[in-house]
């Protein structure tokens, strides 16, 4: 039974694995791509190895040669994973596994050997557990991954069963009969686990494709500011949660003469500048929007126009202060914008951005670099 389930388990993991090959197309997932089939090739090898080993000369070598492989497919591809994410495993982690793998062979000592062996599996399925919890509540957004709970699940059950193998062949040499049944269970969650984590890293590629196909279709790649279509589902938000939000329009002052004087990559870089201005200066739940060219939209959620006004001034001041040009450092930038405080529930947002842009105009009739309201 195990043999056969093994073989069937290899078999899906390398399938998967040629599926998340074919679907991983973007350019910077290439190398993770070749790798991630690799590691699942050598993995399904390490369990076919496994699972056609029959009692009888050479077995407790090919035993090792199988367990040895698919072990080494299982850390190829938590190392793949946890690139692609970002993620670091603790070190501590990797150096047990490494240190578990290479003394089991060498020791001379029985017991110490077996007990090291015992670990091996669990400290892999540790870390695969681990990596796959924060691999999908990062990607995914999901606070629970199914596929950590059958790894963790499966570590458990390992550690129950060599624990208590390990008792047992203390006692006698032959290895005992009497842990069949716990054997083939920890080997049903194994391979319950080595599917779902090739069918996880799929989903993981799948949806850092789709989250970058969202960011790129909802933000403005020059700034990181949001765009129109990314404001119209921010009013949806803010229309059915807040009563007020204080709407600012500003617009870099004399950015033509900018581009005239110094070239397109300079106002870039002074849009940039400004937009960095803008984040960090403002609160984690307010909204930047690149709303056209050279003019930026604030929402603040909860604010009033007092509030709006002086947080603007402090926005302002702080662009004023830098010189976006390394190169050009006499050149300095200032804004001008307009304040409104938008009343969600009475009001249209039409309506309450042309009464910002009405004091935006006056704010540049009145010589610029300044905020003003209606």
């Amino acid at each position: 039974m195990s043999n056969s389930l093994l073989i069937m388990v290899s078999l899906a993991v390398a399938s998967i694995g040629l599926i998340t090959w074919q679907h991983s197309v973007r350019s910077d997932l290439i190398r993770a791509r070749r790798r991630w089939l690799q590691a699942s090739l050598l993995l399904a090898a390490g369990m076919l190895v496994e699972g056609y080993v029959e009692p009888g000369k050479g077995e407790m070598l090919r035993l090792a040669l199988g367990s040895g492989m698919s072990n080494a497919g299982i850390a190829l591809q938590l190392t793949i994973i946890a690139r692609v994410t970002g993620l670091k495993p603790p070190n501590w982690l990797w150096l047990a596994v490494g240190l578990v793998s290479t003394l089991d062979k060498l020791l001379p000592y029985r017991p110490l050997m077996l007990a090291l062996e015992s670990a091996e599996i669990p400290l892999l399925y540790l870390a695969a557990a681990w990596l796959y919890q924060r691999a999908e509540r990062l990607v995914s957004r999901n606070r629970f991954s199914p596929t950590a709970l059958l790894f963790l699940l499966g570590a458990l059950l390992f550690v129950w069963r060599d624990a208590s193998d390990f008792y047992l062949r203390l006692q006698t040499s032959a290895a005992p009969d009497s842990l069949d049944q716990l054997h083939q269970l920890a080997l049903a969650f194994a391979a319950a686990a080595q599917v779902c984590g090739a069918v996880g890293f799929l989903n993981i590629v799948l949806q850092r494709q789709h989250n970058r196909l969202e960011d790129a279709a909802n933000f403005d790649p020059l700034t990181g500011a949001g765009n129109r279509r990314a404001l119209q589902y921010w009013l949806r938000t803010l229309e059915a949660s807040v009563e007020r939000v204080c709407v600012v329009m500003l617009d870099i002052d004399h950015f033509k003469s900018v581009n005239d004087r110094y070239g397109h990559p300079a106002g870039d870089a002074v849009l940039q500048v400004l937009a960095a201005v803008l984040r960090g200066g403002i609160r984690d739940n307010d909204m930047l929007i690149r709303y056209g060219g050279e003019e930026f939209c604030l929402l603040m959620p909860d604010a009033d126009i007092k509030d709006g006004m002086l947080a603007t001034e402090r926005l302002l001041q702080a662009f004023r202060q830098l010189a976006p040009l390394p190169k050009q450092p006499e050149l300095r930038c200032a804004f001008s914008a307009g304040v409104h405080e938008w009343h969600c529930r009475q009001q249209d947002f039409a309506d309450a951005q042309q009464k910002a842009d009405q004091a935006l105009y006056l704010a540049k009739q009145s010589g610029r670099d300044q905020v003003r309201r209606l």
